[in-house]
């Protein structure tokens, strides 16, 4: 068989695995779970900030630097920090969800003004699978040292959310009479 072919074949292969463990990784973010919990805690984007250092290469760097230090060290830190990332993604999608059913729940209940915010919500709910298919797809690639992982994006596109979500929310101011 021809070397091409071969390749094509394995990469074929490759981006078929990764994708059905992208897509596995994805569903695990559908539900929420414990929607009391959350809702009880509220959104706070603080909540979400240590995400950002986490899967930085700057503590890596210095682990690496410790005397002592073996490679497994260095794999066992990485898969740990990987999981506890994979942590707060569960506790941001399920920000996410109960932000994005208030806001269904909102234009359920609203007349005609606030129509415009169904269009909102769907490309919100884009954007946020589609920010989680990437930070996913990056996880997993994480694993063979190809590195940036960044949930700004995420966290921001939620925060946005909310803060639309409090202005529709709002009680529309009273005219005087």
């Amino acid at each position: 068989m021809n070397f091409v072919v071969i390749f094509a074949m394995a990469a074929g292969g490759s981006a078929l695995i990764l994708t059905a463990a992208l897509v596995v990784r994805l569903l695990k973010y559908r539900t929420v779970e414990n929607h009391e919990e959350h809702e009880s805690k509220g959104f706070s984007l603080a909540r979400y900030e240590p995400m950002a250092r986490l899967l930085a290469d700057e503590d890596f760097l210095f682990l690496r630097s410790q005397p002592g230090y073996r490679p497994e060290i260095g794999a066992k830190w990485r898969r740990e920090r990987r999981r506890i990332f994979r942590s707060y993604l569960n506790d941001l999608t399920h920000d996410f969800h109960i932000l994005h059913a208030e806001a269904r729940a909102i234009v359920a209940d609203s007349r005609e003004e606030h129509s415009d915010l169904v269009g909102v919500l769907m490309r919100q709910q884009i954007t946020m699978w589609k920010v989680m298919a990437g930070i996913e797809l990056r996880l997993c690639l994480d694993r063979f040292g190809i590195r940036e992982v960044d949930a700004r994006r995420l966290v921001e596109s939620i925060e946005a959310m909310r803060v639309e979500l409090a202005r529709f929310a709002a009680p529309a101011p009273v005219a005087p009479s």
